[in-house]
């Protein structure tokens, strides 16, 4: 069996020369790591919040609601006979009165309006009913439901909570689908920054190179230590890449936790995740490798002992 020592010792001594690239021009190294976590960051900060969007609008869609808000001259007692009566209706699960002033209290909880609504004389908020269809009810369906409900006399106005929700759905889908789009052209990016700083490495060791050809070394044995160069660029970039995306959800958790209030449901933040850690890494790392395999290769053939 062959001793795999020498290729270990091999691949120590080009991470070890990798790494002391890096470190022998720190400032140079610092920028080009700065400007491939921005790269990974940016699509990765716009997919969590997608996420968080898409588990948000999950809840809203699940509660598929017709308001029928009546007319200012129906009282609390019709209004709770015509609620009853509406849910006898085919396609309805349920309803649930909500009164003027019902509707009063809830917006002055939510609205933070308290003093000017005191200085109203009547309350302008009409009776409402909120009508929940059956589960088993299409978007087609719930039009018929709507329409009919619309010509009810008491019927003043009627809204399908659901559509702007679909309407939200449809857009948040279009963003997801730029991100996608954002997340390959920084990759691409990404490959293109990492191969241009191998290239200069390449550049500057161009004697050493010829030299280490001149005394037999092989060009795996010469392009080891560029690929790990590759390597570490990735892998810092998409590490220092997470630690900006977690900085930067540390920095909105305030907002959404008002957003939570607001809409009284959960959003789980979890700004340091290590799942996103996990997708990162690899997925900078790779691209690092990729961007080294292409460049090495093409410049290395071009530099021959005289």
């Amino acid at each position: 069996m062959k001793d795999p020592s020498p290729v270990f010792e091999q691949h120590k001594r080009a991470i070890r020369i990798a790494l002391g690239d890096l470190f022998q021009r720190p400032l140079a190294s610092l920028m080009t790591v700065l400007v491939l976590a921005i790269a990974l960051a940016l699509p990765a900060t716009l997919l969590a919040l997608l996420n968080l969007g898409e588990q948000l609008t999950s809840e809203w869609s699940h509660e598929r609601t017709v308001t029928m808000f009546l007319k200012a001259d129906v009282d609390a007692e019709a209004a709770l006979l015509l609620s009853a009566t509406i849910e006898e209706i085919e396609g309805v699960d349920s309803t649930e009165l909500r009164t003027s002033a019902d509707a009063l209290a809830e917006f002055r909880l939510y609205s933070g309006f308290g003093d000017a609504l005191d200085a109203l004389d009547e309350n302008p908020l009409p009776n409402h009913i909120l009508i929940h269809p059956s589960e088993i009810s299409d978007n087609d369906a719930i039009g018929e439901l709507v329409s009919h409900l619309a010509t009810l006399p008491e019927s003043d106005l009627v809204e399908y909570d659901q559509a702007w929700v679909e309407r939200l759905n449809s857009f948040t889908e279009t963003a997801r689908r730029f991100a996608d789009a954002l997340a390959l052209a920084l990759a691409i990016a990404v490959v293109m920054i990492i191969g241009n700083t191998i290239r200069l490495e390449i550049a500057t060791r161009h004697s050493e190179i010829e030299i280490t050809r001149l005394v037999g070394g092989t060009d795996g044995f010469i392009r080891r230590p560029f690929l790990y160069t590759g390597m570490l660029y990735g892998f810092s970039g998409a590490l220092l890449g997470w630690l900006l995306v977690s900085l930067l959800l540390l920095f909105l958790k305030s907002p959404l936790h008002d957003l939570e209030i607001l809409y009284a449901t959960s959003l789980p933040l979890n700004p340091f995740d290590l799942q996103r850690l996990a997708i990162l890494l690899p997925a900078g790392t790779l691209l690092g490798m990729a961007g080294a395999v292409l460049t090495v290769g093409r410049h290395l053939a071009t530099i021959q002992p005289e």
